[in-house]
């Protein structure tokens, strides 16, 4: 890679760090594409996570593309060599013409009855895989004009991009379900509709295994599974899982029984608030009420948790949340 090439690559990875943080989670995927296209053309495009085991496609983002590829791709998955070389070489980039020669390629059954009518000519993908799901997360970039394949140059700087667009990714979709961190935020995690995790706080994964001794891997326990796709409220051990629904995803947020169950959602915020220094006017500014009401708010959580200072109210914060 020349220099020149090594700036415009920089330049992106700047943008989707950078730039990337003001896009939401819903625009992320096509905004990103289009910071790529400078460096790497392309006309169309996949992006998306699936498991191995059972095979299935989970989250999957199309650019250019007719929906219709979801259900005709799959009867083609098990002869599909350029999927298979994404699976056994993760982070490597693959380019489809170093896989097979074209002339052999265009006589096979995918390329027949799916590549051409999808005008898959060529195809350039990555497959990284996720820290805490051991999901697949790849994307493949394809080219209509037969004439013209990807370079080993193009292959190189899809290599390099992909470990950033994937942790961009993920920092946008962890600060859509985190935007305001407090001392509750410690037992969450966030999974799909099959139960699988996505993300999750090392104290979630330590009460799963603590309370489920033979649990490992990707997925729920099938108890926890069976609340997030009915989308209602677990409890279990002292602990009460919330469970509310994002789009395709569930935001899993664990909460300790005890004293701070007394809280109501405005209580428990305002004292959240008040505990980390937080005057009564600035409460009030920033959640539109009276000045009054969140002293009264204040007095009502005093009494509930048995405190009488701000310190206390911050020590029983901090060990009951």
């Amino acid at each position: 890679m020349n220099t020149s090439d090594a700036h415009a690559l920089n330049r992106v990875i700047l943008s989707l760090y950078r730039e990337g943080r003001e896009v939401s989670l819903a625009s992320f995927q096509a905004w990103a594409l289009e910071q790529i296209e400078g460096l790497i053309a392309f006309d169309s495009a996949w992006w998306g996570n699936a498991a191995a085991n059972p095979q299935a496609l989970h989250e999957m983002h199309l650019h250019n593309c007719e929906h219709s590829i979801l259900k005709a791709y799959p009867p083609y998955l098990e002869q599909d060599i350029f999927r298979a070389a994404l699976i056994a070489r993760p982070g490597v980039a693959i380019n489809l013409s170093d896989l097979t020669p074209r002339a052999q390629h265009v006589q096979t059954p995918l390329y027949r009855e799916f590549g051409r009518r999808f005008k898959v000519e060529w195809s350039l993908g990555t497959l990284q895989i996720e820290p805490v799901s051991s999901l697949y997360e790849f994307l493949t970039v394809w080219r209509h004009d037969p004439g013209r394949p990807f370079s080993e140059a193009e292959r190189q700087t899809k290599e390099l991009l992909m470990p950033h667009l994937v942790e961009a990714h993920r920092a946008v979709r962890l600060r859509h379900f985190l935007k305001v961190p407090t001392t509750r935020n410690r037992v969450w995690s966030l999974v799909d509709g099959r139960g699988y995790l996505r993300e999750a706080s090392p104290a979630f994964i330590t009460y799963l295994s603590a309370n489920w001794p033979g649990w490992s891997g990707s997925r729920l326990p099938e108890p926890l599974v069976t609340s997030v796709q009915a989308g209602r409220a677990f409890k279990a051990s002292a602990i009460h899982f919330e469970v509310k629904p994002y789009g395709q995803f569930y935001f899993i947020q664990g909460r300790s029984d005890g004293a701070l169950d007394l809280l109501s959602e405005r209580e428990r915020e305002i004292a959240a608030r008040y505990a980390r220094g937080e005057t009564y006017s600035a409460i009030a500014a920033s959640l539109s009420l009276s000045s009054s009401t969140v002293r009264n708010h204040i007095a009502h959580c005093f009494r509930k948790l048995g405190v009488s200072s701000k310190v206390e109210l911050a020590h029983r914060l901090e060990s009951k949340a």
